[in-house]
């Protein structure tokens, strides 16, 4: 590769192959130890370009370019990746300053006699690299982690990579590179938590979990939940238990087990496929069991767009005949039109209600005005995260009776679980 490929066409700087050649020259030169990586990108040049035009959104790339050489000394290097995201290698004693430049860089905006100008701040994710390694590419990648923190997680204008950024990088790239064969070899159990009437204590529905078990360990689901969320493969997942509960519901109505109506969790990434309420439906059909025996539960949004979406779906299982249950509901920023516009058929009270060591007359009120409401609507409640007989007589008292949590049972395997379906009423005492 030459010189010129090595380069990038717009502001002359080296892209990912020259940058990465000049790293591997400082890691064989001894020298890398002295210095700071950076990756960052600018804070909102998707919108300069929206507004002023490409031609001028390169105009102004080409001046913040050159404002940031101008600070760079002979040994330091920078480079441009493509778009709006460069890379650096600086000197460690100089960090802070680049980092103040990076902050507010001022550009012209326009031509001729218009002098307008734009400040041009920057998102950064840098490492101080104090050992030697090996890999350049090191460089960009680890730095590219602590952006990623920087502007989706911390939401922060500087992060630097430690870590445990890296160690959860690394488990989540397990996850995905094991996630296809984890499916085939069936190594995802389905776990199922009891929903009990407390005026009775009997069994009246379950929620079926999902659960890992790989090389004879279970892996925690928040450890493998976030990265098939991210990546939009959870989907599979989903279907995959809701697979699994239909086909328990049928073997034990063949064995002469009388079934509970099962709840299965569905991602709200999940409505990224537009088949998804049918692929529920032919998922549940062709079991061949009722649709009274499974409900779909999902979790609220605070997102415009994905609230949306989500009313969208419920309606659409709900013109199917299947059940939705809003999992929990009155947690962050729940909206009462959640009552009005989702055709659901049980709100999951969150366990943030319940979860306090004593419960005020303000705690009564809401969740007493809320249970009114959704039973006026003719949904079902359920309270999650029940431990105490406090928390039983807590919420007894305000008009919701089943519930689902420790008090009665932990999620539990298949098996343990039909034993608790062939006798339904928990002798507590």
């Amino acid at each position: 590769m030459n010189s010129d490929q090595m380069m990038h066409y717009l502001t002359g700087l080296p892209n990912a192959g020259g940058y990465i050649k000049r790293v591997s020259d400082c890691i064989k030169a001894g020298t890398i130890t002295e210095y700071t990586a950076f990756y960052f990108n600018l804070k909102g040049f998707g919108n300069i370009n929206q507004r002023y035009g490409m031609e001028s959104g390169d105009r102004i790339l080409v001046q913040f370019t050159d404002k940031v050489k101008e600070f760079l000394m002979e040994d330091e290097i920078l480079g441009h990746l493509g778009g709006d995201n460069f890379v650096a290698l600086i000197k460690k004693d100089r960090k802070e300053k680049f980092c103040r430049l990076l902050n507010g860089i001022e550009v012209d905006l326009g031509t001729g006699t218009d002098n307008s100008k734009l400040k041009i701040q920057s998102t950064i994710g840098l490492w101080d690299i104090d050992e030697p390694f090996d890999d350049p590419g090191e460089a960009i990648g680890r730095t590219s982690i602590a952006l990623q923190h920087a502007k989706h997680i911390m939401h922060v204008p500087v992060v630097s990579v430690t870590q445990d950024m890296l160690n959860k990088v690394s488990v989540q790239k397990n996850v995905l590179e094991q996630y296809q064969s984890a499916l085939a070899n069936q190594e995802f159990l389905v776990f199922y938590q009891p929903k009990v009437d407390s005026r009775t204590n009997t069994l009246v529905g379950a929620e079926g979990l999902v659960r890992w078990k790989h090389d004879g360990q279970m892996v925690s689901p928040g450890v493998f939940i976030p990265p098939l969320e991210q990546n939009g493969e959870i989907v599979l997942l989903d279907y995959y238990v809701l697979k699994r509960a239909c086909e328990d519901i049928k073997r034990w109505i063949s064995e002469g087990i009388e079934p509970v109506c099962i709840s299965v969790n569905f991602s709200r990434k999940d409505l990224m496929d537009a088949d998804l309420a049918q692929n529920i439906d032919r998922i549940i059909t062709a079991s061949g069991i009722d649709k009274k025996y499974i409900e779909i539960e999902v979790t609220e949004t605070v997102d415009e767009q994905e609230h949306g979406e989500l009313a969208r779906f419920i309606s659409d299982l709900y013109d199917r005949n299947i059940m939705t249950a809003i999992d929990d509901f009155g947690a962050g920023y729940s909206s009462l039109a959640t009552l009005r516009e989702f055709k659901v058929h049980t709100l999951k009270i969150d366990r943030s209600f319940i979860n306090t060591k004593e419960f005020s007359w303000k705690d009564e009120i809401i969740l007493r005005d809320i249970i009114h409401m959704a039973h006026g609507l003719n949904m079902d409640i359920v309270t999650e995260g029940v431990e105490r007989d406090d928390q039983i007589a807590f919420i007894n008292k305000v008009g919701c009776y089943v519930i689902q949590g420790f008090f009665y049972d932990r999620p539990l395997p298949v098996e343990e679980f039909e034993d608790r379906l062939k006798d339904k009423v928990y002798k507590k005492g």
